[in-house]
């Protein structure tokens, strides 16, 4: 089965948005945003995905990244959100309401048709 480019960029984006809300409450490890979407959307994601979206938005100025050793020694980055990534965020407010209509209308559709 072939995957759909666009159904993935629009995932990807809504991922990036919420990956970038999460970091508004605070800084985080890769894993802990991983392990907060995958209990959202009730799956887990594939493994590296979330690492795949973190660089990009390092690339792009939304996030930076700190390293240190835990107390095991091993070495875990923690990513913080930047004035860049909240204004990113911010952007997309007037955009994320109207899906959120959107979806809103779709649903009730769908609920009509369960009902006949």
């Amino acid at each position: 089965m072939n995957s759909d480019p666009t159904k993935e960029r629009i995932l990807h984006g809504l991922i990036t948005l919420y990956l970038l809300k999460e970091l508004v409450r605070g800084p985080m490890h890769g894993y802990e945003l991983q392990k907060t979407l995958s209990s959202v959307i009730g799956n887990p994601l594939p493994q590296g995905s979330i690492y795949v979206l973190l660089k990009t938005m390092k690339e792009r100025n939304f996030v930076t990244s700190e390293n240190a050793k835990n107390e095991k020694g091993q070495t875990l980055t923690k990513y913080y959100i930047t004035e860049e990534g909240k204004k990113f965020l911010c952007s997309h407010s007037e955009s994320l309401l109207i899906a959120r209509k959107i979806i809103d209308d779709l649903l009730k559709t769908v609920d009509l048709i369960d009902e006949e």
